[in-house]
C-alpha cells in the first residue's frame, strides 16, 4: 500500500480497500458516526463479543460521543503529521471502515484500528499503567512500540471476507508509515470468526487466558495473538 489518498469533499485521508471491496474505504473517524456505530455495537451479533449484551449495559450514544471524541482528537494527530509531511507518523489517522455509494457519500461499517498498546487484558491496574506510560513515550518509528489491531463490523456485512482484507490492508500500510513491526490482538475463545481473521492477517496464538474475564455468565477465556513480520511471513 503506497500513502493514503485525499478526499477532496470531505478533505480527509482514506485507505482503499483492494479487490474485491474497492468500494470501501478506511477514513478518519467521524463524530457523526454516533448513532450508525451504537446500532451496530447494539446489535447481538456484535454486542455478545463486546461483552455488553447484558440489560443495562447495552451501549448508548453518550458512552458512543465519548468514545468519538476520544479517538477523533487522536486519529487528527496523526492527520495533521500527514499535512506537514512528517513520516513516521507517531499515531494512525484512519480506523472507520465505510461503504461508498453509488450515488455519493458512504456509509459506516465499522471499526477496523491499529493503535498503540493498551494491553486491556492485564488485570493488574498498576503493570499496565506502567507499561502504556513506556509505550507511549516512544517515538514515531521505534521499532520497540507495540501496537493493537482491533475492530468490528456492521452484520450485514459478517462472512463476505471484509474484515479479514480490511485488517491485511491496514497492517501493510501500518508497516510502511508507522513503522509497525510488532502488533498484539486479543480474542474471546468463542469467536472463531474473529480468531479466523487475526490468523489469515498472519496472527498466532501467543496465550490463552483460562477463565479470565468476568461476564454476566460467569468468566470467559480469551486467546491472546500476536503478529510480527516473521510470523506473518510463516
Amino acid at each position: 500500500m503506497d500513502a493514503l489518498e485525499w478526499n477532496p469533499e470531505t478533505g480527509e485521508p482514506f485507505l482503499r480497500l483492494p479487490a474485491p471491496f474497492q468500494n470501501m474505504i478506511i477514513t478518519p473517524p467521524r463524530m457523526s458516526d454516533v448513532k450508525p456505530s451504537v446500532a451496530i455495537l447494539k446489535d447481538p451479533a456484535v454486542a455478545l463479543w463486546m461483552g455488553s449484551t447484558a440489560p443495562g449495559k447495552e451501549y448508548a450514544e453518550p458512552k458512543a460521543e465519548g468514545w468519538l471524541t476520544k479517538i477523533v482528537a487522536e486519529t487528527d494527530v496523526g492527520v495533521q503529521e500527514m499535512k506537514r509531511g512528517e513520516s513516521p507518523f507517531s499515531v494512525c489517522p484512519i480506523r472507520h471502515l465505510r461503504e461508498e455509494r453509488a450515488e455519493g457519500g458512504d456509509v459506516f461499517l465499522g471499526d477496523v484500528g491499529v493503535y498503540r498498546a493498551g494491553w486491556a487484558h492485564i488485570l493488574d491496574q498498576e503493570a499496565r499503567a506502567r507499561m502504556m506510560e513506556e509505550n507511549n513515550a516512544k517515538k514515531a518509528g521505534d521499532p520497540e512500540t507495540v501496537w493493537h489491531v482491533g475492530y468490528y463490523l456492521a452484520p450485514s456485512h459478517h462472512g463476505r471476507g471484509v474484515m479479514t482484507v480490511a485488517v491485511k490492508a491496514l497492517i501493510e500500510w501500518s508497516v510502511k508509515w508507522l513503522g509497525v513491526q510488532r502488533l498484539i490482538s486479543s480474542t474471546f475463545t468463542e469467536n472463531r470468526g474473529s480468531l479466523r481473521v487475526l490468523q489469515k492477517c498472519g496472527f498466532v496464538v501467543v496465550d490463552t487466558l483460562v477463565d479470565h474475564v468476568p461476564m454476566d455468565d460467569g468468566k470467559w477465556s480469551m486467546y491472546l495473538l500476536e503478529w510480527n513480520g516473521q510470523t506473518a511471513s510463516e
